[in-house]
């Protein structure tokens, strides 16, 4: 009889300290990997009827947790576009989460630590200087799976490579363009913030006097954007975006999306960091989620995007698939 009692005690309190750490995780934890590059991103844990779920970026991930150990696989698209994933496994603590990783395509091994995200909004405006050439250092954890809606996943599963804008020498928007690897260069002003980008030859205007968005303005690939500080944190507001996609997997953005990005300058003055979010309701459940990394390269050159899309048009005519490539047009436009 004793001993059945000490056995529910311990059952009782495992349990106990067990629902503590589940109703400790709740809520945003900034994700940081260490692996081929330092990688950043959100992880959001939500607790509901069927359980604790975990999202990083936006996107569903598989999670297991065991008392405090906890294990989670990331699915991502490396470069050449392949879709691979990474197991984290790792410790919960009562400040951080943080233990080792495996990418599963080669079993290279990393580290990686979770601490909860803190809410600085609203503070005094303390402008940094962001102008200068800026070179790409990272992308984020590039989540591939996302938290469609079903309407957007009949897109993805309908996407196909000839809907990339980009191989027709066409922008493929915010969103993505802001993670090619190619430099931009700030120029900054009291009033406006303007970003010249080498991909596409895009230029960006980014309005920081507090201005209405004018009526009956088009969209387009870049959208209209607004400004203002926060702290010594740059939040920009864009909307009027063209209809495109995420990266190169198909995921949709809708004319009614409107993206928010937190860009932070480094302690060193180096390194710029930007936090963007992608809110589309006609998409996604949930908002998606990218970060941005780049590193000042005052000696860099904006060089001339050199871009030719007849080699795309005369590949599907010598394959045979330019019928095929105008009918996806015409049934796109149609919707």
């Amino acid at each position: 009889m004793k001993r059945n009692i000490v056995s529910t005690l311990f059952f009782l309190l495992g349990f106990s300290g067990v629902s503590h750490c589940l109703a400790q995780l709740n809520g945003d934890w900034m994700l940081t990997i260490d692996h081929d590059a330092e990688r950043l991103g959100v992880i959001s844990f939500e607790q509901t009827d069927e359980g604790i779920k975990a999202f990083v970026d936006g996107g569903p991930v598989d999670l297991k947790i065991d008392a405090e150990k906890i294990e989670m696989v990331v699915d991502y698209r490396d470069s050449g576009g392949r879709l691979l994933s990474r197991k984290l496994t790792g410790i919960i603590g009562e400040e951080s989460i943080n233990g080792t990783l495996i990418a599963n395509h080669d079993d290279s091994v990393g580290t990686w630590v979770a601490t909860r995200m803190a809410q600085n909004r609203n503070v005094q405006a303390r402008p940094v200087d962001i102008s200068g050439i800026w070179s790409r250092i990272s992308a984020g954890m590039e989540k591939v799976d996302l938290d469609y809606t079903t309407s957007a996943q009949a897109l993805v599963d309908n996407y196909n490579y000839l809907d990339d804008p980009g191989l027709r020498c066409v922008s493929p928007g915010l969103v993505r363009l802001s993670g090619w690897p190619y430099p931009m260069e700030i120029i900054q002003g009291e009033k406006q913030i303007t970003i010249l980008y080498e991909s596409f030859r895009e230029v960006r205007r980014i309005y920081m006097d507090g201005r209405e968005i004018p009526e009956n303005l088009p969209a387009s690939a870049m959208g209209y954007s607004r400004a203002h500080w926060e702290g010594s944190t740059l939040v920009v507001e864009t909307s009027l975006l063209k209809p495109n996609f995420v990266d190169q997997a198909g995921q949709p953005i809708s004319d009614q999306a409107k993206v928010v990005e937190r860009i932070v300058m480094g302690k060193n003055g180096r390194n710029l960091r930007s936090l963007l979010t992608l809110y589309d309701p006609q998409n996604y459940e949930r908002p998606v989620i990218r970060y941005r990394q780049w590193r000042k390269t005052p000696d860099a050159t904006i060089s001339e995007y050199d871009c030719d899309s007849y080699p795309f048009y005369r590949g599907l005519q010598l394959e045979g698939r330019l019928t095929e490539f105008l009918d996806r047009v015409r049934e796109q436009q149609a919707q």
